[in-house]
């Protein structure tokens, strides 16, 4: 797994609640990136504020999700690479981009792995479908990325 340096810089701010406990914990990416089981990757910001530009007041989305769309648009060492998110204008927007058959819940690449679980609504395959289906929409009617 490949995490945006601008989403592992921001993580610390996010908790994570157990499911079991209720009790919010801090999501370590750190831990993980140091240990290993995930990869930082880091857009440059001449390609993050292009990817930007593309959407002018079409769509907002947070850093993050420009520098990973910035990454998956822009470097083919991440061709074989999905885009996850819970967030349906990050979804739309790497729809309109044309990477919509490269966005993926989270709920299918659980399953992928055979960690298959039910996941709240906006971490399934029907609210990515949904969020797909309006980005293409959004591509067509024209009310996607400027040119």
């Amino acid at each position: 797994m490949v995490v945006p340096q601008l989403v592992l810089d921001d993580e610390a701010l996010f908790h994570s609640k157990d499911a079991i406990t209720g009790l919010s914990q801090p999501i370590d990416l750190a831990g993980d990136v140091g240990a290993g089981r995930v990869l930082v990757a880091a857009a440059s910001l001449t390609t993050i504020s292009r990817v930007a530009s593309r959407f002018t007041d079409a769509i907002e989305l947070h850093d993050g999700e420009l520098e990973a769309l910035a990454l998956l648009t822009q470097d083919e060492d991440y061709d074989e690479h999905v885009f996850c998110s819970a967030d349906g204008a990050a979804i739309e927007g790497a729809c309109m981009l044309g990477l919509t058959d490269r966005c993926m819940s989270l709920e299918e690449l659980l399953g992928m792995v055979g960690l298959g679980r039910q996941v709240p609504w906006r971490f399934t395959k029907g609210f990515a479908e949904r969020h797909k289906s309006e980005g293409g929409e959004r591509a067509i009617t024209g009310f996607g990325p400027a040119e």
